[in-house]
């Protein structure tokens, strides 16, 4: 994560160096030539700005439709792998695996496109965290709220969050 933030830092100081020596050979470029060259400059430095702001803006994750198909496809996916869980005790031995090979080559797809299924189910709940709370239920016994169910996963792509998760709290409040 530091190595990152550091070669941002690094990208950014040394687009904010180009664009002071461009600046200052702009203006001495129009000092020299006030004809028509300073216009051909005017275009450059405009180009050249634009460039520089898009390098620099703070860069979305926009779903193109192939990835949002992708994301229900993950969902549909985790789905299957909890009724599979569920109904393990009535399959033979037999069809279990073949279901379970079919979902992991399925979960190894969504890791070649760098797409992350989470399931919060067990887990201890925070407010940091991004997700969409569908109901809370009231357990005396806790001393820390729980995440009891997920009823859909998060969905990550590359690292950020493109659909939350949806869950069943337990609290003791």
């Amino acid at each position: 994560m530091i190595p990152l933030i550091a070669n941002n830092v690094i990208i950014i100081l040394l687009l904010f160096i180009s664009i002071v020596s461009m600046c200052l050979f702009y203006f001495l470029m129009k000092l020299v030539n006030r004809g028509s060259s300073a216009k051909k400059l005017d275009g450059i430095y405009n180009k050249i700005k634009e460039d520089i702001k898009f390098a620099v803006a703070p860069k979305f994750i926009e779903l193109s439709l192939g990835v949002s198909d992708l994301t229900d496809l993950a969902v549909e996916v985790w789905r299957m792998e909890q009724r599979i869980i569920k109904s393990a005790s009535n399959l033979p031995e037999n069809q279990l695996k073949g279901l379970e090979s079919s979902v992991q080559k399925l979960r190894r797809y969504f890791e070649k496109y760098d797409i992350e299924i989470v399931d919060y189910k067990n887990t201890k709940y925070n407010d940091g965290l991004n997700l969409d709370v569908l109901s809370v239920e009231k357990d005396t016994s806790l001393t820390e709220p729980v995440v009891k169910e997920t009823v859909e996963p998060t969905i990550m792509c590359k690292g950020q969050v493109v659909r939350k998760a949806k869950i069943i709290l337990l609290s003791n409040n």
